[in-house]
């Protein structure tokens, strides 16, 4: 799923003027954003109260109620939420302060022949959250409203500060740019290393973190823009022609302590909270499929799907999720077939600490490059990462109740503990709480090896094609397996993916004097030593494919006497037969005024758990977005 977001490289990009003065540049622009979502859809039935029950004169019990189901989806056009209403700028300053070993004209710099200074500031404010102030969530799951400034955790989830999740103030890039000679340079400062030939899914463009935390996994972004930039040292080295080959390129890094993956994927950091518009529509079976509980009397699953009303909600998925949510156990009677109990608030704990930023935790990377001598050239990139891109979260077997730090702790199954008495949330009414149920984990965080080959050959003598390939092999990668596969129910396993691409200039009369330039890719994802019955880290749900089929085709062109720059996508998910159609327009309507339409539809088989892309998930997520852009 990690490499998805990627899809942003085929979006149309808006250019930059440039305004000058001597060594100095700056351009950019600035932006405003408003885009709604189709499909949410409204309830599908009417609730129902929890009922209460007394065995005897002195116990409780409750038979859950139930909240509203949920209807909606890609052909949903009747119901429509905000989503986004931006406003930012896009500020790139540049100064070349070295010339000819000169700095600022005066100063001798001996090794230094040429330098710039570049750096990348992207403020932006997103209104949405002002003006809803508890976003997409449901009237259903307890949703927090925002605050300016507080953020916390009530048990599921964490609940983000609007400063947080809406607010901006990001120096994205800034670096020196140091040519010691012709052959040898190198980049010093917070940056980006992009070596992959693929467009999307790409395998070999791991080091920089795709951030689809405030546009989702498939909004219209340039690549530039979701990637996490990192503070390293990169060195570049030009060799001779050798061996018939020609240009020879190597270049390596040091991150030297600036750990910001994610925690379980490759390198893909999401929006967790239900009340973002962009909450990644992952499946959780009820968000706490560990919660099997062993010990009598509490011998179930309990999935974290109750909210404080004691009313049973639609947990599938982490946007309908309540970050109050409780968990239900029957643990009193049964009366006319329906289980009663007590409700249980849910607390989520990991011991481990992500790895710290410093010297002994430094990441690395190395590329040699070459144009190699067959047929019309075969330009290839060998490429070695030894990085933190994926974690392994285990349930805490070892643990005992004295870990979670709540009087009269006890465990009721593997690294889950119950402490009678204690409250999260203060108890509603004529509903039972029981006390509190927290599940306990650590997590390896270590940096794993990566070993890629990607490259470009054009085949200018049959198809006029200039065919990509990007292929990734991962040593470890952590999926989640059943108890008696491994009894920690997590486990490293290998992982790779394969890409092939195509990309050619086809003359279209009828559509434009220019040529239609057209895109296709095709991604195989191999699991060669699958774990039986794995299931994905993230969402504990559904299953690991050993292979995974996904295909795209993109269309652009150049209209209007090149005033409209048009592109549009099929994005394919070939075995779980849904996917994704996609528009995005920017018409240049004067020198610096530019407007653009984009819109996403999510189409196909809905609800799959087996959906590694969470295509079928994004069918009540549907955009339509629309943009104004002032270039400076």
């Amino acid at each position: 799923m990690a490499a998805v977001a990627a899809i942003g490289t085929l979006w149309t990009s808006v250019a930059m003027a440039t305004i000058t003065q001597g060594d100095f540049s700056v351009f950019g622009f600035f932006e405003t954003r408003e885009a709604g979502h189709w499909g949410e859809g409204s309830a599908s039935r009417d609730s129902t109260s929890t009922t209460l029950i007394h065995p005897t004169p002195t116990s409780t019990f409750a038979i859950p109620g139930k909240s509203f189901g949920y209807t909606g989806g890609s052909f949903d056009f009747n119901h429509w939420d905000l989503a986004e209403q931006r406003n930012l700028a896009d500020v790139r300053p540049d100064y070349h302060m070295i010339k000819n070993y000169k700095m600022l004209g005066r100063f001798d710099t001996l090794i230094i022949k040429d330098a710039d200074f570049f750096a990348y500031y992207r403020p932006w404010y997103d209104s949405v959250g002002s003006i809803k102030n508890i976003g997409r969530a449901e009237p259903n799951t307890d949703a927090t409203p925002y605050s300016m400034n507080h953020s916390s955790n009530n048990g599921l989830t964490g609940v983000p500060s609007l400063q947080n999740s809406y607010f901006k103030n990001d120096l994205r890039e800034w670096y020196a740019q140091l040519n010691f000679t012709d052959n040898l340079s190198a980049r010093i400062g917070k940056q980006q290393v992009i070596w992959s030939e693929a467009d999307a899914l790409s395998g070999t463009e791991v080091t920089n973190p795709v951030n689809a935390t405030w546009h989702g996994v498939y909004g219209a972004e340039a690549a530039e823009d979701v990637r996490t930039n990192l503070r390293m040292i990169k060195l570049n080295y030009i060799l001779p022609d050798f061996l018939k080959t020609a240009n020879n390129e190597v270049e390596a890094f040091i991150i030297p302590g600036d750990y910001e993956a994610s925690t379980l994927t490759s390198g893909l950091l999401t929006q967790a909270d239900p009340r973002n518009p962009y909450v990644v529509p992952a499946t959780f079976d009820g968000a706490c499929t560990t919660c099997n509980a062993t010990t009598a009397p509490f011998a179930s699953a309990f999935p974290v799907n109750i909210n404080q009303e004691g009313q049973i909600i639609n947990a599938s998925e982490i946007p309908n999720w309540d970050a109050k949510g409780m968990i239900f156990i029957p643990i009193g009677p049964v009366v006319k077939g329906k289980a009663s109990g007590q409700f249980y608030d849910f607390y989520s704990k990991d011991l481990s600490r992500t790895p710290s930023n410093s010297l002994e935790n430094s990441e690395f990377g190395a590329r040699y490059s070459s144009l190699l001598p067959i047929g019309n050239g075969l330009q290839a990139s060998f490429i070695y990462l030894y990085e933190f891109r994926s974690a392994l979260t285990k349930t805490c077997y070892a643990c005992t109740g004295a870990v979670t730090g709540l009087p009269g702790a006890f465990a009721i199954a593997p690294g889950t503990f119950l402490a009678p008495g204690t409250f999260l949330n203060r108890p509603r009414r004529g509903v039972p709480v029981g006390g509190t149920v927290e599940a306990v984990s650590t997590t390896d965080y270590r940096r794993n090896h990566f070993i890629g080959l990607t490259g470009t050959y054009y085949d200018k003598d049959l198809t006029d094609i200039v065919y990509r390939y990007d292929i990734l092999y991962q040593p470890k990668i952590g999926v989640a397996v059943p108890a008696f596969v491994n009894p920690n129910e997590e486990q490293w396993t290998e992982f790779t993916r394969w890409i092939i691409a195509g990309d050619r200039p086809t003359y279209i009369p009828w559509i434009s004097k220019q040529h239609t330039f057209i895109t296709a890719q095709f991604t195989e994802t191999w699991y060669p030593d699958r774990p039986t019955d794995a299931v994905p880290q993230i969402t504990t749900s559904g299953k690991v494919r050993e292979l995974s089929s996904l295909a795209f085709i993109n269309f652009t062109n150049w209209l209007m006497n090149g005033q409209l720059t048009a592109g549009n996508l099929l994005l394919w998910d070939i075995d779980d037969n849904v996917g994704e159609l996609a528009t995005t327009n920017v018409y240049r309507y004067s020198r610096n005024v530019l407007f653009g339409v984009n819109a996403q539809w999510f189409i196909g088989r809905s609800g799959r758990y087996t959906d590694p892309y969470l295509l079928s998930r994004q069918q009540r997520f549907n955009e339509l977005e629309f943009t104004f852009t002032y270039e400076i």
